[in-house]
């Protein structure tokens, strides 16, 4: 079943038919003129932000995120990375290694946000992404206070950003 839906995630997110802009998810929990994020989400810049313990898969963590309002989170820049290093960091008492919507499921090696932002990564932790055995293709924060490439069916807690 994991497989399954990990296929359709990746599918649905390669054919354009699941993004950020076009996702069929509920509302989002935030809109003008409100600029305010719900109970549960943090606010940084223009977006809120929620640390799920919950272990994930990375597809079911997009999933679980979708159903929220929003996407795995997307890192733009240095202060938006540092920001959720931050709630990780409160929230797990600890610098776990979290999912964040970096992939590159629809060409190795082509990294995407699942939001469907442009990709910026400055992060990488050396010698990485090196997709490891052909096996590595969605986004971690963490790994030694960087950013990695790991299997995606790995369990991990997640981070979920959503627009403000």
């Amino acid at each position: 079943m994991a497989s399954c839906l990990h296929f359709i995630v990746v599918l649905c997110l390669t054919s354009g038919l699941w993004s950020g802009a076009n996702a069929q998810k509920k509302e989002n929990p935030c809109h003008d003129p409100c600029k305010t994020c719900p109970s549960g989400w943090t606010p940084f810049e223009d977006h809120c932000y929620m640390y799920k313990h919950a272990a994930k898969t990375w597809a079911h963590a997009e999933v679980d995120c979708i159903a929220l309002g929003g996407n795995l989170a997307s890192i733009p820049n240095q202060e938006v990375y540092t920001f959720i290093r931050k709630i990780i960091n409160t929230a797990s008492n600890e610098n776990e290694q979290t999912w964040i919507g970096g992939n590159d499921l629809a060409k190795e090696g082509v990294w995407m946000w699942s939001d469907g932002t442009k990709f910026v990564a400055k992060n990488w932790a050396p010698g990485q992404p090196d997709n490891y055995h052909g096996l590595e293709h969605c986004l971690l924060m963490n790994y030694h206070d960087l950013i990695n490439d790991s299997p995606c069916t790995n369990l991990r807690a997640f981070v979920c950003g959503v627009r403000l």
